[in-house]
């Protein structure tokens, strides 16, 4: 089902407004919010710190990376409250974009300038000699590609997000 952009913007405001018609709604994804900001602002500069996470990574946060961070905050608490909206509801519950988004946004900080590909690699080539000649290639494009990898991160939790929508509204009455 194909929707314009209008229809989206609507479709997306009528469900918020159902899931998030009561208080406890509104704290619980205002506290996700803050939790994954928090998460994603220490998570995103690990590039510029040698792939150490914690508040020393906070002194390292660029003004992109807290854009960045606000986006994928912003779709991951509402699409978990979409989420325990249509739970509550007894309707069917497909976190697929939104799980998507998620995990490509932890890659480039995690697997860029961190020791997990080199160790993974390390312990493939010890049973494939030949690839351990892949390590510094793969996260010489995860670093190239960064900004690809977040936008990317970002439209799948939009469309895991416009999703939940729909079916949040699809026996709504």
């Amino acid at each position: 089902m194909n929707m314009s952009w209008p229809s989206s913007v609507d479709t997306l405001r009528h469900a918020l407004g159902l899931a998030l018609a009561s208080g406890r709604a509104r704290i619980g994804t205002i506290s996700l919010f803050l939790a994954a900001l928090v998460f994603y602002a220490m998570l995103l500069p690990a590039t510029s710190t040698g792939g150490t996470l914690g508040l020393v990574s906070l002194r390292f946060l660029s003004l992109g990376e807290l854009l960045i961070a606000l986006a994928l905050s912003a779709l991951l608490s509402l699409t978990v409250s979409l989420g325990v909206h249509g739970l509550r509801q007894g309707r069917r519950v497909n976190p697929t974009g939104t799980m998507l988004g998620a995990a490509l946004a932890l890659a480039p900080s995690l697997l860029c300038c961190t020791p997990a590909i080199p160790l993974a690699i390390t312990a493939i080539a010890s049973l494939l000699p030949a690839a351990g000649h892949f390590g510094v290639p793969i996260q010489g494009w995860i670093a190239t590609h960064e900004g690809t990898l977040y936008a990317m991160a970002i439209a799948a939790m939009a469309w895991g997000l416009l999703g939940s929508a729909r079916r949040v509204l699809s026996c709504a009455c």
